[in-house]
């Protein structure tokens, strides 16, 4: 068995937004029978457990949180590829599936170039881009419930909406497969890399911050709104809104997660005020009282 336990472990060294207090327990687990003994022990002793990926997608409490905090490596973040598919470890990085997949001379995974996560954060957001989602293409997912029971879904089982969950968060996912197709893409993945990195603030932030609204029938970007309410650069405390990107709250030097919190709930009552639009975060907000004990 292969994990390493690390006590009263700071989160914000673990998320891109650099924000967040400590965690009681964090785990790191390189193997499933490391995984599923943890998780075993968490049930017996009724501890709260959860897994966190690269935390890029998320905004911690200065509480930060409690019970274990598991991380997942070694052969649970590896990708390999057989006939027309992708097998992919839930730690493994977004970019590492999209590089496999190119090597492999698979395509339609290219959208996911340059996302800053891993394939389980991913499956919490049905991440995309370019109007692709991670939906779009998955096969199938593995992995075990809160008692550590082995489970499996195929996509018809899936619950594929905007940047919601596509599994219960009660699940702990271990592997998803993709299904892609031959052939050659109509842009290449560093050329996507490039459009993002163009637009994308260098500053410490959780990526897009909130979820593209409906307008008038269609999805309509959120930073366009936030930009027509004269926003960004607004700021509190050491948070700020991206002057590069509108729908990024950025952290330009030692900013607490209450500036960022206080910053976002300004940001959709300007953009509630003068456009009549109601804003809803895309990054998630630990902790989260409803799925805090498994």
């Amino acid at each position: 068995m292969s994990a390493a336990v690390h006590e009263d472990e700071a989160i914000s060294r673990h998320t891109s937004f650099r924000i967040g207090g400590g965690a009681d327990a964090w785990v790191d687990v390189a193997d499933r029978a490391a995984l599923l003994r943890v998780i075993e022990f968490c049930h017996d002793a009724a501890i709260p457990w959860r897994v966190l990926g690269r935390g890029s997608n998320v905004l911690v409490s200065a509480q930060g949180l409690r019970g274990v905090v598991i991380s997942l490596g070694g052969e649970l973040a590896l990708v390999r590829t057989t006939s027309g598919r992708v097998t992919a470890g839930a730690g493994a990085t977004l970019d590492s599936v999209v590089e496999s997949a190119e090597h492999a001379g698979l395509t339609g995974s290219e959208f996911l170039a340059g996302i800053p996560g891993t394939v389980g954060g991913a499956l919490m957001t049905n991440a995309g881009a370019f109007g692709s989602s991670l939906s779009d293409i998955i096969e199938g997912v593995r992995g075990y419930d809160a008692k550590g029971c082995g489970w499996e879904t195929t996509s018809d089982q899936l619950r594929p909406r905007y940047r919601e969950p596509l599994i219960d968060r009660g699940l702990l996912v271990t592997e998803v497969i993709f299904r892609l197709n031959k052939g050659s893409p109509s842009a290449s993945a560093d050329e996507i890399r490039r459009q993002r990195w163009a637009k994308h603030p260098k500053e410490p932030s959780a990526g897009s911050f909130f979820k593209n609204p409906i307008v008038n029938g269609e999805r309509t970007p959120a930073g366009r709104l936030i930009d027509e309410c004269s926003l960004k650069g607004t700021g509190i405390g050491q948070a700020r809104v991206s002057e590069r990107h509108a729908n990024f709250i950025v952290n330009v030097g030692g900013a607490r997660f209450v500036d960022v919190y206080e910053l976002a709930q300004l940001v959709k009552a300007r953009v509630e005020e003068r456009t009549g639009v109601m804003l809803e975060e895309e990054v998630r907000i630990l902790p989260e009282p409803a799925t805090e004990a498994r």
